[in-house]
């Protein structure tokens, strides 16, 4: 009997509602949404303005030549500053004026910290210009401007490029750059750690060199080195078997090597 009451009531409060004018129901929702919007509006202004989300660590991950320093303040970032307020593209599109970093990523991580994930590009070479020494990758893009190298830097110094101005961030697109680096890397495939400079004559003719130029070969394409590798091997056994006084071996000629004596 009592189940049976309270299922009558309910159907006549439902019965109200649907017979309540139309007014009243829209501003029930008026109300309704207003709170809503009151509660979110309360919010949002918390977190823009309380120092809850204020930034108080940048995490920097990924960099190996670059220094926190030099990223940190490239990427426009503010200690304090509100962590909804900070403008990731801005401080994303800021760090890719720096040629050595490839890739960056920028994350918020709530209340009040800030990731920011790169990659560098890796320097293949070191480019001489006349009086001055670049870093570059492999594709040519120059990276940073460095003192005179030190003996034993593990990258290939290339040199006799003719260039009449090099700019930070740009790419040397001239082929004989890229020939160059295969072929001191095709000779250090086949002779480690015996090469570290190559010459650059013309743009089909290049003089790798080892550290004080008492051994150097002439070539006109990288290819050639790892094909002639066993005619190379004979060569250098015979110049100090022999004692020889060589000026270059020369390895441009097809199916033949020619060692020049020095006279």
């Amino acid at each position: 009997m009592i189940m049976k009451l309270n299922e009558e009531r309910e159907e006549e409060e439902e019965e109200g509602e649907k017979h309540q004018p139309l007014s009243a129901r829209v501003i029930k929702i008026l109300v309704f949404y207003l709170a809503i919007g009151f509660l979110g509006w309360n919010f949002f202004n918390f977190i823009f303005s309380s120092n809850f989300c204020n930034i108080e660590e940048v995490i920097i991950q990924g960099n190996d030549c670059l220094s926190e320093d030099e990223i940190f303040f490239n990427s426009g970032i503010k200690f304090g500053e509100n962590i909804f307020k900070l403008n990731l593209k801005k401080s994303i599109n800021s760090l890719k004026k720096e040629p050595r970093i490839k890739e960056i990523e920028i994350k918020r991580v709530i209340p009040n910290k800030i990731v920011i994930s790169l990659t560098e590009r890796e320097a293949a070479a070191i480019i001489h210009i006349e009086e001055e020494y670049f870093f570059s990758t492999k594709e040519g893009m120059v990276l940073s401007k460095i003192d005179r190298p030190e003996e034993g830097f593990a990258l290939p110094l290339i040199s006799g490029l003719e260039i009449n101005e090099i700019k930070i961030g740009e790419i040397i697109d001239k082929p004989e750059f890229r020939t160059a680096l295969e072929s001191i890397n095709s000779a250090e495939v086949i002779l480690p750690k015996k090469f570290c400079r190559v010459e650059i004559l013309s743009p089909d003719d290049f003089m790798i060199c080892n550290k004080d130029d008492t051994l150097k070969v002439r070539v006109n394409r990288p290819e050639v080195i790892i094909n002639k590798e066993n005619l190379l091997r004979e060569a250098l056994e015979k110049i100090e078997r022999e004692k020889l006084l060589v000026e270059y071996i020369d390895i441009r000629f097809k199916d033949s090597l020619v060692i020049k004596l020095k006279k």
